[in-house]
């Protein structure tokens, strides 16, 4: 383990805890582990939820949340963000950015280069109305800004940089693994789980967890399911994730018809704390990671499941394919072909021997200690 001095972080989002999605796992868990680490963090963040205090310390990080004047989509509209980002920089040594966010490319001419670094999460499109393409347009030329301002920009794998809008700053590029916290993913008793659930112990038991939206290709998977009938008698498809406090709005309501036709096949659980989440992945015989869009780009899920002992089916989608690559624990399916998905599927169930994740390797490769001490290494003592 690294340690270093006492230097000041901020770290910059939209959305930080209690709101859960990748980028808000993924800020948390640098965070808290730069704190460990000996650095002392900042967060600023949307104050998106009432509810929240405007300042707080979460596990030794100290949370600022700002006013919010109106949501748009996913995205929330707050004039004074990028100037409240200009100001707190000045407080501290570095400033990291979770891109894509738009207001802070005017932020980011105001901060000096030698203290910004950048984390691109993915590239960003919001559909193909005029208003949807003018805001990715200029919201694209603010992200480039940002990079071309920073020392250093941190993607998930060099493979989703160089296929990413952003390709041209490939070599300038520091790629670092997302942060999984591989000693509370492991396997576990998973039947009490299943039970409450109501599905059979002899049934094949195929597992997706995330978010209910669009990108991650769900109704491509449940578009599988004709295709699986034919080689499996008794399966289940599970979906595991939040569809009520999504901000943009779920797409449960486009899947239900899925739900009336193979009723038999399909079981939506809604979210699930996270020790119920470690029993799920201990339990499926496949987790299956369908996503369609540049949004995703890594899947910390994939890990999560490898590590409580589920082999993946996962798109080839850049950056999304890199778990699979590595580790050879799964397959790799065409993108938005549910024939597809399914041949994949029934290849890792029926040979699962083959592809039975090996813990430690998955630990080797992705553990959260090599994501902080490599944040650590950009961010040396001044």
């Amino acid at each position: 383990m690294i340690k270093r001095g006492r230097n000041k972080i901020l770290i910059v989002l939209y959305y930080y805890y209690p709101y859960v999605s990748g980028v808000s796992v993924y800020a948390k868990r640098v965070a808290e582990g730069l704190v460990e680490l000996g650095y002392e963090v900042t967060v600023l963040t949307s104050h998106f939820d009432k509810s929240t205090p405007t300042r707080e310390d979460l596990n030794g990080v100290h949370v600022v949340r700002r006013p919010v004047l109106l949501k748009l989509g996913k995205g929330v509209i707050m004039p004074t963000f990028w100037w409240d980002a200009v100001r707190y920089s000045r407080r501290n040594d570095y400033t990291c950015l979770q891109l894509p966010m738009a207001d802070t490319g005017l932020s980011s001419l105001f901060i000096p280069r030698r203290k910004l670094i950048t984390t691109y999460h993915c590239d960003i499109f919001l559909g193909n109305g005029i208003l949807d393409r003018l805001i990715t347009f200029v919201s694209t030329a603010m992200v480039r800004l940002q990079i071309a301002r920073s020392r250093a920009v941190v993607p998930s794998s060099r493979d989703y940089i160089a296929n990413s809008k952003m390709k041209k700053y490939t070599a300038k590029a520091v790629p670092i693994y997302p942060p999984i916290p591989v000693t509370e993913y492991n396997r576990v008793d998973s039947r009490g789980l299943f039970r409450s659930l109501g599905i059979k112990e002899q049934e094949i038991k195929i597992g997706f967890v995330g978010r209910i939206v669009y990108e991650k290709g769900i109704d491509y998977l449940l578009a599988s399911i004709p295709h699986l009938q034919k080689r499996f008698k008794n399966f289940r498809i599970i979906i595991m994730g939040d569809y009520e406090n999504v901000a943009g709005g779920s797409i449960k309501d486009q899947l239900d018809h899925f739900i009336a036709k193979y009723p038999e096949n399909i079981l939506f659980t809604g979210y699930l704390s996270d020790k119920k989440k470690i029993e799920f992945y201990s339990g499926i015989d496949v987790f299956v990671l369908p996503s369609i869009d540049p949004l995703e780009a890594f899947g910390m899920v994939q890990v999560e499941a490898m590590l409580c002992g589920a082999p993946v089916v996962a798109s080839n989608l850049p950056g999304v394919r890199e778990v699979i690559r590595r580790t050879g624990y799964g397959r790799i399916s065409k993108l938005k072909n549910p024939k597809d998905i399914a041949k994949q599927i029934v290849e890792v169930v029926t040979h699962s021997k083959k592809y039975k994740p090996v813990r430690e390797k998955v630990i080797e490769l992705f553990s959260q200690q090599h994501t902080i001490d490599a944040y650590a290494n950009i961010m040396p003592k001044e």
